[in-house]
């Protein structure tokens, strides 16, 4: 029995708050249940982690509800999220928030609006002394009744506008007001069933439904179809609209059933989630590594002795009850999938329950109908582009235990999946593993890997080009390796070729981007009918418009970036930002009308292939063109089904994707990424290539090749790929991040501060670095200094690097200690209103 309770509420402060418990509800285990509570003049969700009997406070506001009957978060699910939150200095609210669906978080939004049309006559006498003041009015003159303040936040570009709007209010130029929104909720459907008692009674069920076979066939139907559901799933509610299509009986022949006491009628939650459709992927592409799931073709797919090898070590720790992590280092197409898929199996059929995570969205259309076909509809996807009802249904599935496996994008990490046997992480190396952009920003990887110690499961990462830190982890000993030297069913690996552009286009071999010899290649496989997969890893048509005769390029307003050009819709866009404006026909600064186009983008490879190739049937896949839902799907099912010669794409392309007709692979540029000043630059040059080599000639009948065009054939990356070697580039790569003190021999953190005033901005990295201690073998602290990307959204940033020892602080205790203690002082002595202070604990790198 609590009288008093400690809430982790969505607020930027590592502290929860008390709150009184309402006398009706202190009979109940609150822990890890939401409760709206009030907090300030907003209402907020939190999550209540902590039961308290008495509290030293004098003044203690109360809960305003509690949203749920059972707790939401079950023991280990906090604990989860306090490592989260301490690991990577987030917030527990924040990061609890982080774990729910959108709309289970339902809390109070402001609108704000002008407090009279005559205000705008003080926006010019504001404008030099508060700029973002002035913006947020003259925004708000757009919208006599009002906008939200996310909406305002979107407008202005900024995160925070607390301080202004105080401001503001003050002046009396605007009024604040607070309406209370609510959360997702299951949606509920009428659904019907059997009456129990008539179900018990065989010869009484067997009597009525002859009489109504006599006197009322459509009832009969009705209890026809209800009683073979009943079968399959005893007894349970079924959806009435279902029944009554299925039995072709209409409403009152329902309530006929209902008046006599046959059947029951109630109410049933249903589901949203995206439903995949089997034809978006080749037959044989989906039966494909599914252990003794029958034939595919007429022929019997069945494991090598490599791939037993390393379903029998998964296996046995799943049997053993123990924590344990794999490395399953497979090349492309030797099976790992198959690995995957009887090792979920295996756990499942031993009463306990699978995460899968991949990386892309587009990975998940092949995936799912693979799974679907061995696990029927026990399998929940989870993505971030589903709508917030559909993501809600698929969590809440996961928390009843009416699913066995759970597939998705970086965030299905987070399902309350309980009994949690396996958790397999698919192409661990992918970067898009990484949370970038909100709080907590972790590594779904490595926070898998976590979840599966708390829950005594066993860890599976899966790669044909493991990240260097897993494979050190290795050779330390900390991870078991089970190794798939060679493709399955006898398809060999694909010829590479290097062409050299930069001799190329001396000797008149190079079209444009285009080589003469990869043209001829992409000739030679549309005769045949085979497929072509292309990858240029840059959207647009330019990476900028240039001036011939002043050089100046076109920015963009918001950030420190140049404008890439669409020809297609004759726009500069920013790519950071989203901003975007039409292409002016002269230079801004000189007037002069000579404009190049410099940089390669998917757009203007796109048009020299259809001049080039005038009859080649050619389908662009890149975030322009797949920003609708289901677009994946349908431009893979097309391409799949032989209605698209060339598929040409970003890096979407290059992951995940196995169709039997691919046999050739073109890489237009493999330098976009490669001298980039990021320590990782090699390494990602390097997996990119061979995720993208491994498109092709995937199965004995189809002979693969890949050519990759580079400026630097010498590059030890490209090399590495030519020899298909990664120990070439893991010796390589170690042997300069040793010398550098990179990951893995560091943690590598990146302190940020980001203000749109660009000096204060600067003077709080600079406080910040001042309260950190010197640089020791422990900590070796860079900056402050302005980011790579300077401004970005309207915020000027500086950054703080540090790299922390693994070797001098095994533990990290020695950072955690300085960082913590620095904080503390910092948010004592610094008043940061308009300054945000962001943490990102094992950065991928700097932008």
């Amino acid at each position: 029995m609590a009288d008093f309770v400690q809430v982790a509420l969505p607020v930027p402060l590592f502290k929860s708050f008390t709150y009184s418990v309402p006398e009706e509800w202190r009979d109940f285990d609150l822990v890890g249940m939401r409760v709206t509570v009030p907090f300030g003049r907003r209402t907020l969700t939190g999550i209540v982690v902590e039961e308290l009997a008495e509290t030293e406070l004098k003044k203690v506001r109360a809960i305003i509800d509690l949203l749920d009957h059972t707790p939401l978060f079950t023991p280990e699910m906090l604990r989860f999220a306090e490592w989260m939150s301490s690991y990577y200095l987030s917030p527990l609210g924040e990061t609890l928030r982080s774990m729910m669906p959108q709309g289970m978080t339902p809390e109070s939004s402001q609108r704000v609006m002008l407090a009279g049309p005559e205000v705008m006559e003080e926006v010019s006498l504001i404008r030099r002394a508060a700029p973002r003041q002035a913006a947020i009015l003259t925004a708000l003159a757009d919208h006599p009744r009002g906008v939200t303040l996310a909406f305002l936040q979107r407008k202005i570009g900024a995160d925070s506008l607390h301080a202004q709007l105080a401001a503001l209010e003050e002046k009396a130029l605007i009024v604040r007001t607070t309406t209370h929104a609510k959360g997702t909720v299951a949606r509920t459907a009428r659904g019907v069933r059997i009456s129990p008692e008539l179900l018990a009674d065989e010869e009484g069920l067997r009597r009525l439904f002859d009489e109504l076979d006599r006197l009322a066939p459509k009832q009969a139907a009705i209890l026809l179809a209800l009683s073979a559901r009943a079968a399959r799933t005893g007894n349970q509610l079924s959806v009435a609209a279902d029944v009554l299509r299925e039995s072709g009986a209409s409403d009152s022949a329902l309530k006929g059933l209902h008046g006599r006491g046959a059947v029951e009628i109630g109410e049933i939650a249903i589901t949203r989630e995206e439903v995949l459709l089997p034809e978006a992927i080749e037959t044989e592409e989906e039966a494909f590594g599914a252990i003794d799931a029958g034939t595919v073709n007429g022929r019997a797919i069945v494991p090598n002795a490599m791939q037993l090898n390393a379903i029998d070590a998964i296996n046995a720790a799943i049997d053993a009850g123990e924590f344990r992590t794999f490395l399953l280092h497979g090349v492309t197409g030797s099976g790992k999938t198959q690995v995957y898929i009887e090792a979920i199996r295996h756990a499942v059929s031993r009463g306990r329950r699978a995460l899968m995570l991949v990386p892309e969205i587009t990975l998940t259309v092949q995936l799912v109908e693979r799974f679907l076909g061995v696990f029927g509809d026990r399998v929940v996807v989870l993505h971030s582009r589903m709508s917030p009802g559909e993501r809600f249904d698929g969590w809440r599935r996961a928390a009843e235990g009416t699913c066995d496996v759970v597939i998705g994008a970086r965030s299905a990490l987070f399902a309350p999946l309980r009994d949690l046997g396996v958790v397999v992480v698919d192409e661990e190396h992918e970067a898009s593993y990484k949370q970038y952009d909100a709080q907590p920003r972790y590594n779904a990887r490595d926070a898998a890997i976590v979840r599966a110690q708390l829950s005594g499961a066993v860890a599976v990462l899966g790669s044909a080009t493991p990240s260097i830190e897993s494979y050190f982890n290795v050779e330390r000993g900390k991870y078991g390796l089970l190794e798939l030297p060679e493709r399955v069913d006898n398809a060999r690996e694909p010829k590479i070729i290097i062409v050299d552009t930069v001799t190329a286009r001396k000797q008149g071999l190079m079209r444009g981007t285009l080589s003469v010899r990869l043209l001829k290649d992409i000739r030679e496989r549309i005769e045949r009918r085979e497929g072509v997969i292309l990858l240029q890893n840059r959207r647009g048509f330019a990476t900028r418009l240039e001036c011939m005769a002043c050089s100046h390029s076109p920015m963009c307003p918001h950030c420190a970036v140049t404008l890439t050009y669409h020809k297609s819709r004759e726009e500069l866009h920013c790519h950071y930002c989203g901003y975007q404006r039409a292409v002016d026909r002269v230079c801004e600064i000189c007037g002069n009308h000579d404009l190049r186009q410099p940089g390669v983008g998917t757009q203007k490879v796109e048009e020299e292939l259809a001049a080039e190739l005038a009859e080649a049937r050619l389908l662009r896949m890149d975030q322009d063109t797949t920003s609708r839902k289901g677009a994946h799907r349908k431009m893979l099912t097309a391409f799949g089904n032989g209605e698209v010669d060339i598929l040409l794409g970003t890096q979407m392309v290059a992951k995940g994707l196995d169709f039997s007709r691919v046999s050739l692979v073109g890489v237009i540029s493999a330098d976009t990424q490669l001298l980039l000043p990021d320590f990782r630059a090699s390494e990602r040059t390097y997996q990119l290539l061979t995720q993208v080599a491994g498109r092709a000639g995937r199965r004995s009948n189809v002979e693969g090749e890949v050519v990759i065009q580079t400026a630097h054939p010498h590059h030890p990356a490209i090399q590495a790929s030519l020899a298909k070697n990664y120990a070439m580039l893991y010796n390589e790569e170690l042997h300069s991040r040793r010398e550098l003190n990179y990951p893995p021999f560091s943690r590598f953190i990146v302190v940020e501060f980001r203000s749109e005033d660009q000096a204060e901005s600067e003077r709080h990295a600079q406080a910040f670095r001042k309260l950190l201690p010197a640089s020791s073998p422990a900590l070796d602290i860079m900056g402050p200094t302005a980011a790579l990307i300077s401004k970005l959204r309207n915020l000027y940033r500086y950054q703080i690097v540090i790299k922390n020892s693994k070797a001098a602080d095994p533990a990290g205790r020695i950072f955690y200690a300085a960082f913590a203690d620095a904080l503390e002082r910092y948010n004592t002595r610094e008043s940061r209103p308009s300054v945000q202070m962001i943490v990102d604990v094992d950065a991928q790198g700097l932008t």
